[in-house]
């Protein structure tokens, strides 16, 4: 199994921060952007402004590709503060000396959530909360469409979060507690719900803010260089493995995209996937580190991976390869792709809640994108093994 870094009390469980929109299973945008007519952000934007809040106006909720972001309607300069949320208004942390907690104060953070949801207009949170749209997350999802994961994870693990608000919380599940418990699940920081804050989509590669904690609340700051008019502003959930991330989170990151599988035999595999077809295969400890703390260009991402495989025993890049050429699955992607215009096509046909047929377009979807990487990172082993042989033979 892939070893992950993570950040804060949230991320030992397995959560971090989560995206303005899911259940995307690939994150990636390449179109041009539209500003949104956005009035549930205006209203927060205002509420927060009105309780000793700052948002700053170069930045909003816009639309690239079908994905709702947040993004930089003018030039901003590296350093400068994008928001700042006073301690009062962040759910689960009250002050520098008062820190959310494990265990007990994740619970204590969705039970507050749940009876604020109670409240409705008469909640203090009520512009924030009524903002938090409704996710649809594996654990909501049918057994039916958790077979469409053909026995990928997290097909065995979906249910995870709502286990340990059973096993730790001790509360009913009722609808506000489960709509609290999936906002605490995909949108929680280590310090609790930020509001605004949690709005940024994340990447790893690409990441350009980040929380910065001080005696008055929370600040969110411009890194890693100045954030050029038409960007998209990112945070990092933390590194994770792509079933967990999608499992959480309901996408997989575009990259750089952590996998592992596992053989009929028990082996446990894994690699990370960058553009331009390269791979790393068996990352290390100190290769996700670097990746998850760094702020580097592409060149040089691409450059750390390939010296990471380049260094590899060629048995191991062997044992790999043959991993994934056994690799078993009832179907290939070509037939998945057949099988998702099929659910599309009984999709638009359906005029009631076809809420099952979503999560079976989901889960075809990531089936897909697990089954393409397997095969990016062979072609991607089997080439350094290609050119090592023929280095020897020079």
């Amino acid at each position: 199994m892939i070893p992950v870094p993570t950040q804060g009390g949230v991320a030992s469980v397995g959560w971090a921060l989560a995206p303005l929109t899911l259940l995307l299973f690939i994150q990636s945008h390449s179109g041009a952007s539209a500003p949104l007519r956005d009035e549930g952000y205006s209203r927060l934007v205002n509420w927060m402004a009105d309780n000793g809040g700052r948002v700053d106006s170069r930045f909003g909720v816009a639309e690239k590709d079908g994905i709702r972001g947040i993004e930089a309607f003018a030039d901003i300069e590296e350093g400068t503060e994008l928001l700042f949320c006073p301690w009062n208004l962040v759910i689960g942390s009250s002050s520098l000396d008062n820190q959310m907690q494990k265990g007990d104060g994740m619970c204590k953070v969705v039970e507050e959530m749940a009876r604020e949801i109670g409240l409705g207009i008469d909640s203090l949170w009520f512009p924030y909360l009524d903002h938090i749209g409704g996710q649809r997350l594996p654990a909501d999802w049918s057994s039916e469409a958790l077979l469409e994961l053909q026995g990928l994870s997290p097909s065995q693990d979906a249910t995870r979060h709502l286990r340990w608000f059973d096993q730790q919380c001790y509360g009913e599940l009722d609808v506000a507690a489960k709509r609290s418990l999936v906002a605490f699940i995909s949108r929680a920081s280590e310090i609790g719900m930020v509001p605004i804050y949690d709005l940024l989509n994340h990447h790893n590669g690409k990441r350009n803010a980040k929380l910065s904690l001080t005696e008055e609340g929370v600040q969110l700051l411009v890194v890693g260089g100045r954030i050029a008019k038409g960007e998209e502003i990112y945070l990092s959930y933390g590194l994770n493995t792509a079933s967990n991330m999608y499992r959480d989170y309901g996408f997989v990151e575009e990259w750089p995209t952590a996998w592992n599988f596992q053989t009929a035999d028990g082996n446990n595999f894994a690699f990370m996937l960058f553009p331009e077809g390269v791979a790393a295969i068996n990352p290390s400890a100190d290769l996700l580190r670097s990746v998850w703390q760094s702020n580097m260009s592409l060149k040089d991402y691409l450059s750390l991976a390939t010296m990471h495989t380049e260094s590899l025993p060629s048995g191991d890049l062997e044992m790999f390869a043959d991993a994934v050429e056994n690799k078993y699955f009832a179907t290939t992607f070509e037939d998945d792709e057949v099988l998702l215009d099929d659910l599309l096509l009984k999709q638009k046909k359906v005029s009631t809640d076809s809420s099952d047929i979503q999560d079976k377009i989901s889960a075809t979807r990531y089936r897909i994108s697990h089954k393409k990487a397997l095969m990016s990172a062979k072609l991607y082993c089997n080439a350094m093994l290609t050119k090592r042989m023929r280095h020897d033979e020079m």
